[in-house]
């Protein structure tokens, strides 16, 4: 009997340290972003100065905010989350974004501040991270957002980019950090790249260059138990619609984070057609797909996509879910 009880007590033990493990302040360090592994058929011989200009107020000011706990509000949550690195999220951002332009052939300098010089310019409005977490047994799940204008000239551009994924830590709260930090804050960057070049550039990786990723991607996933979703995110970033077609056999394929990364890769490609695809995968898809589905769909930037999303609004799903929630309020607003 008295081994029984000093089993409970340890049982119970062992819950209540897990559960306080999500509760102290958590501190890492974001690791550099993975390198792209393709370059744009056509390099960009002029260098460009692109100023990267803070126009973020308000709650959208706050780069760490989060809702932890049974019945808690959105809440600054710096004191229980620092990212050692990122204490100036743009500057972070405007050096990541001139390494991913080197990386892909093209020259920009970028540069981080308050004012506007000549050239080219990005106003960051929104670049936060969203954390969700209800008990020290949930998964941490993280919202990546980003909200900006590219500014060229007279002409004005919306840049939206998203990136949700989760982890349910087992034995330590540093098992969070590769899925829910270092990942998605290297996704959004390339993301954010990507659609710049689209918008302003206007560069593209060549046919031949998308069929090679996807034959490496396809000996991957033959011989690899992992799912190589830096390489679906690839063939996104080439825009290139022919990489719309192995992205919508891929999606159907892989682990769910790998399928929503495809999905995400359709979007920033931004083919217009491929509404009724990502409308189907958002009603067959769990978590991940269901949300990037939708952030696909509002990178298509089309009236109907838009319509879609604020429907989705109006759904049950949408006040209970906070990716869901993080991702429609993006780009239904």
């Amino acid at each position: 009997m008295q081994k029984y009880i000093c089993s409970i007590k340890l049982f119970w033990i062992f819950l209540i340290t897990i559960f306080l493990a999500g509760c102290g302040t958590l501190t890492y360090t974001i690791t550099e972003p993975e390198p792209s592994g393709f370059r744009y058929a056509k390099k960009n011989n002029f260098p460009v100065t692109m100023y990267i200009i803070d126009k973020r107020t308000g709650n959208e000011a706050v780069f760490l905010r989060g809702k932890l706990g049974v019945g808690s509000s959105m809440s600054d949550i710096s004191n229980r989350l620092k990212l050692e690195n990122m204490e100036d999220p743009v500057g972070y951002l405007a050096a990541r974004l001139e390494k991913e332009f080197a990386l892909r052939g093209i020259a920009v300098r970028c540069i981080a501040g308050q004012r506007k010089g000549n050239g080219l310019s990005l106003y960051v409005n929104r670049y936060q991270i969203i954390s969700y977490r209800t008990t020290g047994f949930s998964p941490w799940e993280a919202c990546h957002v980003f909200d900006g204008t590219l500014i060229a000239g007279v002409k004005k551009v919306k840049l939206k980019a998203y990136i949700y994924n989760g982890k349910a830590p087992v034995w330590s709260m540093n098992e969070i950090m590769e899925p829910c930090f270092n990942i998605p804050v290297a996704i959004l960057i390339k993301d954010i790249a990507s659609k710049i070049n689209r918008a302003h550039f206007q560069h593209k990786a060549s046919d031949q260059q998308v069929e090679k990723l996807a034959r490496e991607l396809n000996a991957e996933l033959v011989k690899n138990d992992h799912s190589p979703f830096w390489k679906v995110l690839e063939l996104g970033y080439t825009n290139n619609v022919k990489a719309i077609a192995p992205l919508k056999k891929y999606s159907k394929k892989g682990d769910e984070f790998f399928s929503s990364c495809c999905l995400s890769a359709i979007g920033i490609i931004g083919q217009k057609g491929q509404l009724e695809f990502l409308k189907g995968r958002f009603k067959a898809g769990s978590y991940n797909d269901r949300y990037m589905s939708v952030k696909a769909i509002g990178d298509l930037e089309t009236k109907e996509g838009l319509q879609y999303i604020k429907r989705i609004k109006k759904t049950e799903a949408y006040k209970n879910e906070g990716g869901l929630k993080s991702v429609v309020d993006l780009y239904a607003r």
